[in-house]
């Protein structure tokens, strides 16, 4: 369920981007202008990706994954309501957060799938993930003909919030797996 409100997430802010910015933020401005300001707002998030594999070592994964997906989330419903330069700001937290999510889920996987499951359940997150590309056209195309950005937006954050709310159980469930683990412990 994560990979798929994940993917979902991932591809509709991907995809529509550019063209919420040439909407946004103002109209007339060049398509170098447009290029220029997504590209910039994608290096955030490969930034974010970077930023991510530095505090892996630091932070148990199953909480930065929780940190990461808050501020996805919190991101996309900051760019849903922002327009100009405050729209620049909030797609970059919002790009951030899904570009890290996309790492962080990887991690997550590596470390608590079972070694005989995880070229499995790899495979399946990375088909569930490109599958939701696809999808993530169409939705955009029906949503923003009945309603334009706010309802694609909207769409992308309830998505968002899926996402949220299945990292968060996701969180617990690790969480209460490794401190029983870790009292199940022998004595050496």
């Amino acid at each position: 369920m994560i990979s798929l409100a994940g993917g979902l997430t991932f591809n509709t802010a991907l995809i529509a981007l550019p063209k919420l910015i040439d909407e946004r933020v103002g109209q007339g401005m060049t398509l170098v202008l447009i290029g220029g300001l997504a590209t910039a707002i994608f290096l955030c998030g490969a930034l974010a990706q970077l930023a991510v594999g530095r505090l892996i070592e630091r932070v148990p994964p199953h909480l930065l994954f929780v940190g990461v997906a808050t501020i996805q989330f919190l991101g996309i419903v900051a760019a849903a309501y922002a327009s100009g330069a405050a729209l620049i700001a909030a797609l970059a937290v919002a790009m951030g957060g899904i570009y890290a999510q996309t790492t962080v889920g990887d991690i997550v996987i590596a470390r608590y799938t079972a070694d005989a499951w995880r070229g499995r359940v790899f495979s399946v997150r990375y088909f569930l993930t490109f599958i939701t590309s696809g999808i993530a056209v169409q939705l955009i195309a029906q949503l923003y003909a009945r309603g334009g950005f706010d309802l694609v937006l909207s769409a992308i954050a309830l998505t968002g919030f899926v996402m949220l709310t299945e990292v968060y159980a996701m969180a617990a469930v690790v969480n209460g797996a490794e401190t029983s683990h870790r009292f199940a412990q022998p004595a050496e």
